[in-house]
């Protein structure tokens, strides 16, 4: 998934012992491209994370059917999930680095990822109930304004990287954001382009610290499963 098309969706090994996320809940990301020609495109991914369990949905246009990821810890599979036109269908993946090339950055610890002196402008602003304080950080593509609050544990770089699954995938959104060296989840943060790329902005919302156990059965769909290639 690439960061300008830092967002267009789609589709360690199996062995490698997987901790729970320290963060349970559940929110939208909106994620909005502008373009230099004033076009503009929005996308809603919505993530779910349970304690062995998370969930992302991707939400589709143009009359394509939803894809629901189901992430199980316990049993190292990752499930696709659809219905289309009634027809409930899916697949099961092994959850390892080959069909899932960020992984590891999804799995690693909160506090554990690329960290440097962050920039605070002294702004604080109000978001989802949460209050937050503005930073400042750049890379080679893009300088970054990151509005973050003080008690969610939970890295944006692991949520981007629930997004690189499927064999081949590119992990650049998720290099990206860990060369900003920020850690946690920034719940408003706009992206500006270095290269000519689109500009970014990215919103979380309906953030809710409740876990709806039906978000991760597949219970009416026919499966097939991927094997170990």
């Amino acid at each position: 998934m690439k960061l300008g098309a830092f967002f267009c969706i789609l589709i360690f090994c199996a062995s490698t012992t997987i901790k729970a996320q320290s963060f349970t809940g559940s929110f939208d990301l909106i994620i909005s491209l502008h373009y230099k020609n004033e076009n503009q495109r929005s996308d809603t991914l919505s993530y779910t994370f349970g304690k062995t369990k998370t969930a992302l949905v991707i939400h589709t246009k143009r009359n394509q059917p939803d894809l629901r990821l189901v992430f199980n810890s316990k049993d190292s599979t990752i499930t696709g999930l659809f219905d289309h036109k009634g027809k409930k269908g899916g697949y099961i993946l092994p959850m390892n680095s080959t069909y899932w090339p960020a992984m590891d950055v999804a799995m690693r610890d909160y506090g554990t990822g690329p960290r440097t002196t962050l920039n605070y402008t002294g702004k604080t602003k109000e978001i989802e109930g949460h209050q937050t304080r503005e930073v400042l950080a750049e890379n080679e593509a893009y300088s970054a304004s990151l509005w973050l609050p003080e008690a969610i544990e939970l890295h944006m770089g692991s949520v981007l990287a629930y997004q690189s699954v499927g064999a081949g995938k590119d992990t650049e959104a998720v290099e990206l954001f860990d060369q900003f060296g920020v850690e946690g989840l920034p719940l408003l943060m706009h992206l500006t382009s270095k290269t000519g790329r689109a500009d970014v902005v990215l919103r979380v919302e309906n953030l809710s610290e409740t876990v709806d156990p039906a978000i991760f059965s597949s219970e009416g769909h026919s499966l097939s499963r991927v094997e170990q290639p």
